[in-house]
């Protein structure tokens, strides 16, 4: 994936209010592609995984499992390099986690291979766009992608091999707290990447569009 800073420089033109509209839609996106990958069951994304790893131990909701998920690397994102906090990754710790626990208590169960599918395919969809639109928001990285480039420039390693360390420790660690995995988590690491690109690259062109008129 680009780096965000590539991409905000698009958006820089755009008011505080369009960017932050822009920011919240991928935010809500986000928690209800957690969601649709709960009620799919599946397998989820790593980072999933991971909160719903900590759900089974703990009892917790999925939304605030991913919560305390974005509050860890919030803080490890503090203690390593404050420069890639903004207000977006504050609003990212704190709502996707709570957008993920209110679209749960709406998103019905899928009953059979079709239903499914299709709810498997709406979470993968709809993790990789709201990613692309909220660091195209560029209001401030969220912890993950955060923590994702301070490896990267640490370890001195490209960033997609940092990402994929990162997603391999928290399958491992949720699978090691009781999570399971299945396709959904094989689609989410292949895809998300990708859809989040193709989102940044239409909202690039967009505000191209509308700063040429």
């Amino acid at each position: 994936m680009n780096r965000p800073d590539s991409n905000s420089e698009q958006t820089s033109s755009l008011s505080l209010l369009a960017r932050t509209a822009m920011v919240l839609v991928g935010l809500f996106a986000l928690g209800a592609s957690i969601a649709l990958y709960v009620r799919a069951d599946a397998g989820a994304d790593p980072f999933t995984v991971l909160a719903l790893g900590i759900c089974r131990r703990t009892g917790a909701t999925v939304g605030v499992a991913t919560q305390a998920v974005g509050a860890g690397l919030l803080v490890a994102l503090l203690a390593a390099d404050r420069s890639h906090i903004g207000i977006g990754t504050l609003l990212n710790a704190v709502l996707v986690g709570g957008f993920a626990d209110i679209v749960l208590r709406f998103a019905p169960q899928p009953a059979g291979l079709a239903p499914t599918a299709i709810t498997m395919a709406a979470a993968v969809v709809m993790m990789g766009a709201g990613a692309g639109l909220y660091v195209s928001g560029g209001l401030g990285e969220g912890a993950l992608e955060g923590v994702m480039l301070v490896l990267s420039d640490r370890l001195r390693i490209p960033v997609r091999l940092s990402r994929i360390g990162m997603d391999i420790a928290a399958v491992l660690i949720g699978v090691a707290l009781g999570a399971r995995i299945g396709v959904g988590t094989l689609l989410g690491a292949a895809l998300t990447g990708p859809i989040a690109e193709a989102t940044m690259r239409m909202m690039r062109a967009a505000c191209i569009r509308l700063n040429s008129n």
